[in-house]
């Protein structure tokens, strides 16, 4: 609850109008009232903006791998990135919760997370272009580096084929072709993990049959290399 009014929510009422799951159900009024009751007690003023920022500082600050930014950049870079605003992410979290409100009266299937109809695809522009800025900026320091040992030392400065390593970038692209580890959108020292293969796009059956020889390890319950 917090959380949601660290998002800018000035009111009860407005939650539950974010929410937007109209039920006369008991358990979910209960569920209601048990929130607000919880948020009550663990921060005193959690619908003041101020008092709701520093309450989830205060709780991010006591978790094992902490941010270093503030708690607004921390919100705006970390939860839900794609959106810009404050209002935006609220509005979604208040869709997520109505979602697991749902399928918790039944009124909603829980969903496979390993269908690929739950899948999000990256395109492959969209991935090298990730993977490209983050290898030729690398490509650029440290021939930046070798460049100006050159010229603070008194020694013959090369032509700029001398300093500019290219496997850099090649050993980079062809690791992450073979190993499917792409660059993390937003956090550069991370990776993200996923699928690589050719998929034929000549007609829908062709792309199905495709994304069906699909293979990949991951950590779930069923058997390890299932099709995906």
């Amino acid at each position: 609850m917090d959380i949601v009014f660290a998002l800018g929510v000035r009111s009860d009422k407005e939650v539950i109008d974010l929410i937007d799951y109209a039920s006369n159900d008991a358990s979910i009024v209960n569920i209601y009232f048990a929130s607000i009751h919880d948020a009550d007690e663990k921060c005193e003023h959690f619908r003041r903006e101020d008092k709701a920022f520093d309450f989830v500082d205060k709780m991010l600050r006591k978790t094992r791998f902490p941010p270093k930014e503030s708690i607004e950049d921390a919100i705006s870079a970390y939860l839900f990135p794609r959106l810009n605003s404050r209002r935006h992410k609220a509005c979604f979290l208040g869709y997520m919760v109505k979602c697991l409100l749902k399928a918790y009266t039944d009124h909603k299937k829980c969903e496979n997370r390993d269908s690929f109809k739950n899948k999000r695809f990256k395109l492959a522009s969209e991935l090298l272009e990730r993977e490209l800025k983050v290898h030729v900026s690398h490509a650029l320091r440290r021939m930046t580096k070798a460049l100006q040992r050159d010229l603070y030392g008194d020694r013959d400065v090369h032509p700029i084929e001398h300093y500019l390593d290219a496997s850099i970038v090649t050993n980079g692209l062809t690791r992450a072709f073979s190993t499917g580890a792409w660059c993390h959108p937003f956090k550069w020292m991370e990776r993200v993990y996923g699928v690589v293969g050719n998929l034929g796009r000549a007609n829908p059956l062709q792309t199905m049959i495709d994304l069906r020889k699909t293979r990949q390890q991951v950590l779930y319950t069923g058997k390890v290399g299932d099709a995906r």
